[in-house]
């Protein structure tokens, strides 16, 4: 049985089959059943030991179109983190929280 350490949820609307192509290029070895292109709805839905956020977020900003909107939440279980990357406008922004803080700073 699988230890699961990093979750990593979120979704962009108005995304293109190029953000897909790109996030799919990046998971597909790890699970490429992950992510999801529905029309131009992204989302993606990762759990496992290892994620690289930092660079798998790099992979997609080059197809963030001012029309893109949404978020992707990178939880590290190890660490009791949430990161949350918002994208807007074609810009990511992000903040970490606390697990036991994150209604705090979720934007809720």
């Amino acid at each position: 049985m699988e230890h699961i350490l990093i979750k990593v949820y979120g979704s962009i609307s108005n995304a293109s089959p190029e953000l897909y192509q790109a996030a799919l290029s990046f998971i597909e070895e790890q699970d490429e059943d992950a992510v999801e292109l529905d029309g131009t709805f992204f989302t993606i839905s990762f759990e496992g030991i290892y994620f690289m956020i930092d660079e798998f977020m790099d992979a997609i900003k080059p197809h963030l179109t001012k029309e893109c909107s949404g978020r992707i939440d990178y939880i590290d279980v190890d660490e009791w983190s949430l990161t949350r990357f918002w994208i807007e406008g074609g810009l990511v922004t992000h903040n970490t929280a606390n697990l036991n803080h994150v209604m705090d700073h979720s934007g809720h």
